[in-house]
């Protein structure tokens, strides 16, 4: 009885497949959406080359921010659909026989999954601080000072997330 729990147990691991799929299947859709961004982008391009005009450059500015958040976000389903595979799955011998698998991804544990995926939505977060600057003009030196304070901010998660050199 023993025995059959532990194999029931065992094999209720392989429900992780649906998230996996789940995963892959929207950063699918978030890739697509992004390649529509990119076509926006070069009419966008035309209609700036033709009328220089200020506003459409703005826009044209935005649409590449965009387009950063949109296929960070895809990258950031992936990494998780990979990451859930090798923890709770198997190891993925097609990435272990490219030159480029170990240096996609390896994760060892739930720990160095959060770890990566904690990295790019901090490069998501910076993007939307971008953005958001883009859009702000600031009427005044104390609006000035906070946008200084939270470039500073920035800066400093971003230092504290690098990895730090092994001996």
């Amino acid at each position: 009885m023993m025995a059959f729990f532990e194999r029931l147990l065992w094999g209720s691991r392989l429900s992780v497949v649906t998230g996996v799929l789940a995963c892959v299947l929207a950063a699918f859709v978030i890739f697509a959406l992004g390649l529509k961004d990119l076509i926006h982008l070069f009419a966008l391009l035309w209609s700036y080359i033709v009328t220089s005009n200020l506003d459409v450059r703005v826009e044209l500015v935005m649409v590449v921010v965009e387009l950063l958040d949109t296929f960070l976000l895809g990258s950031v389903l992936l990494i998780f659909a990979f990451g859930l595979y090798e923890l709770f799955i198997s190891n993925i011998d097609v990435a272990d026989k490219q030159e480029s698998g170990g240096k996609i991804l390896v994760i060892s544990s739930i720990d160095s999954l959060k770890s990566k995926l904690g990295k790019v939505i901090l490069m998501m977060l910076v993007i939307k601080v971008f953005a958001y600057f883009n859009e702000l003009k600031p009427t005044s030196m104390i609006e000035l000072l906070y946008m200084a304070i939270i470039v500073v901010l920035v800066a400093l998660a971003l230092m504290l997330s690098k990895d730090k050199a092994k001996p």
